[in-house]
C-alpha cells in the first residue's frame, strides 16, 4: 500500500468513527435531567443541598420570629423584610451590577484581582448600608430616649466607607503594583 492510499483509508476510517459517535445533546434525558448542561452529579448534590439548608434556615427563622415577637408587631418586621427586598432588588443590585460591568470592562487594563478587590468593596459597602440605613432611619422615629439609639450612626456609617475604601485602594495597588512585576519579568525560558 503506498502512502496515499494509507492517508485515504485513515480519513475514511475516521469519517467513519465520527458517524458512530453519538451527537452531544443539550436537552436533558429522562434518566439524567442535567445531560447537557454540563452539571455534575456532585454539583447537583451540593446545590439541593444549599437549598434544602435555606429552607431549613427560612423555617427556623420563622419559628423564632412568631415565637419571641408579638402578633402586633409581625407587620412591622414584614413592612421592613419586604422593603429590604425592595432595597435590595431595585436599588442596590442594579447598582452592583452596573459597577461590576463597568469594572469588568476596565479590568483588562488592571489585572483580575484588582477588579475583585474593586467588586469586593462594592458588596461589603452595600451589605453596610442594608444594615445600618434602617437603623438611620429609626433614629427620627424613636421617642425622646436618647439611650435607645445612641450612636450617630450616618457618621460611623462615613467613616466605615472610608476605612473600607483606604483598604480597597491599598490593596488593589499592592495587587496592581504585582501583577505590573510579575508581568514586566524577563523571560528567562530558553527556546
Amino acid at each position: 500500500m503506498n502512502e496515499q492510499s494509507m492517508n485515504d483509508q485513515r480519513v475514511n476510517d475516521q469519517r467513519v468513527n465520527a458517524r458512530r459517535m453519538p451527537e452531544p445533546s443539550l436537552a436533558g434525558s429522562a434518566d439524567d435531567p442535567t445531560a447537557g448542561t454540563g452539571e455534575t452529579r456532585a454539583m447537583r448534590g451540593i446545590r439541593i443541598g444549599l437549598v434544602l439548608l435555606g429552607a431549613a434556615l427560612l423555617a427556623w427563622g420563622a419559628y423564632v420570629m412568631f415565637d419571641t415577637v408579638r402578633a402586633t408587631r409581625i407587620p412591622g418586621v414584614a413592612l421592613w423584610i419586604i422593603a429590604a427586598i425592595i432595597l435590595h432588588d431595585a436599588i442596590l443590585a442594579p447598582i452592583v451590577f452596573l459597577l461590576g460591568t463597568l469594572i469588568s470592562r476596565a479590568g483588562h487594563r488592571f489585572g483580575g484581582a484588582v477588579v475583585v478587590v474593586i467588586e469586593g468593596f462594592v458588596v461589603v459597602g452595600s451589605i453596610m448600608a442594608l444594615i445600618v440605613v434602617p437603623i438611620m432611619i429609626a433614629t427620627n422615629f424613636t421617642p425622646d430616649n436618647p439611650t435607645v439609639l445612641p450612636l450617630n450612626y450616618g457618621f460611623n456609617l462615613a467613616v466605615f466607607f472610608v476605612v473600607l475604601a483606604v483598604l480597597a485602594a491599598g490593596l488593589a495597588v499592592v495587587l496592581y503594583s504585582r501583577s505590573k512585576r510579575t508581568n514586566e519579568r524577563p523571560d528567562t525560558r530558553h527556546s
